[in-house]
């Protein structure tokens, strides 16, 4: 077994290679729980490779040492490189939610960093396809599109337009797979909350903003 844990600006990078066993598991552990007390840094990912999955936490002290990791400020985000890993870690963030600690499983890093940063994430997202989008508001308001887990635009429809006919004006001229919209009162101020929100996230303005300048 080999691991790694630093600091990498606003998250801890723990990286594990070759677990076998819940005793290996739980010297992992102990080793993040003391580095996150060092650096005092509430943000956690980690990502476990080349590893034999394990479906009981129970086994290598889940409740001992993340429940010390993960308090009301704390996230820990899972991430593995197989199908089983992936489904072990689903079933540990099932475990961990009963005990209301922040864990989540992620099937890729960029979506787990997201997720830590508190990146924003839709209550709904739907696909991007004409007879989709059919369903969307005929209102004004603000919308996103996504190209599967990124955010990579935030537009708004006002002065008359819908978030409908907006998307629909998208929909020949983007690579977008889902969308999401949210019915306002004033979408050019919204728009211009979610995009310094973004910005102040990630240093710049989502994908397609950016390039539309």
């Amino acid at each position: 077994m080999r691991y790694s844990i630093e600091l990498r600006g606003d998250h801890l990078l723990a990286s594990l290679q070759g677990r076998d066993t819940a005793e290996q598991m739980r010297e992992f552990l102990i080793a993040v729980h003391a580095a996150c007390g060092q650096h005092r840094c509430p943000r956690i990912l980690m990502s476990i490779r080349a590893s034999r999955p394990v479906f009981k936490p129970e086994e290598y002290g889940l409740a001992s040492y993340v429940k010390d990791l993960v308090t009301d400020k704390c996230q820990v985000a899972l991430v593995g490189d197989t199908r089983e890993l992936n489904t072990a870690h689903e079933y540990i963030e099932v475990c961990a939610r009963q005990q209301r600690m922040k864990v989540r499983a992620f099937r890729d890093e960029a979506a787990a960093l997201r997720w830590l940063r508190g990146a924003p994430e839709p209550s709904q997202r739907y696909k991007f396809t004409r007879t989709v989008l059919h369903g969307a508001p005929e209102e004004p308001g603000v919308y996103a599109l996504w190209d599967g887990d990124e955010l990579v635009y935030y537009g708004r429809a006002v002065d008359g337009g819908t978030i409908r006919a907006q998307l629909l004006a998208h929909l020949e001229r983007t690579h977008a797979t889902h969308y999401s919209w949210e019915v306002c009162s004033d979408p050019a101020t919204r728009e211009a909350e979610l995009l310094r929100d973004y910005r102040r996230l990630y240093g710049r303005p989502p994908r397609d903003n950016a390039a539309k300048g």
